[in-house]
């Protein structure tokens, strides 16, 4: 799992950083899944509830990291640009939780 936070320079172009924060964002989602993947092993019992707890506290760090990442954001004028790409993502996800919540109404009928 990747719990670092992306360096990168601050004269990309425009297009550029929206590619590299939708990456970021891809990364993200793909850690999430990551993560499911070691829960669904400590039900069947192939982990153990240690390793879940420091998976915990890695995405603990890694969202105490982000306070700082987007500080810098802020100072070298980014974060407008980050913050718009953010909410292109929430859209995005939230009309995936939507197609989500339509298949399992289906199901359950």
């Amino acid at each position: 799992m990747n719990y670092e936070l992306p360096e990168f320079n601050t004269e990309l172009e425009t297009s550029d950083k929206k590619n590299f924060y939708r990456k970021f964002f891809a990364d993200m989602r793909l850690n999430r899944l990551y993560f499911h993947i070691h829960v669904l092993k400590f039900f069947s019992g192939q982990e153990n509830k240690n390793q879940i707890l420091s998976l915990l506290q890695s995405n603990i760090e890694f969202l105490n990291k982000i306070d700082f990442w987007t500080n810098d954001l802020k100072t070298n004028g980014d974060f407008e640009e980050f913050k718009k790409i953010c909410n292109e993502e929430i859209l995005a996800v939230e009309s995936i939780i939507k197609i989500y919540e339509v298949r399992m109404k289906k199901e359950d009928n």
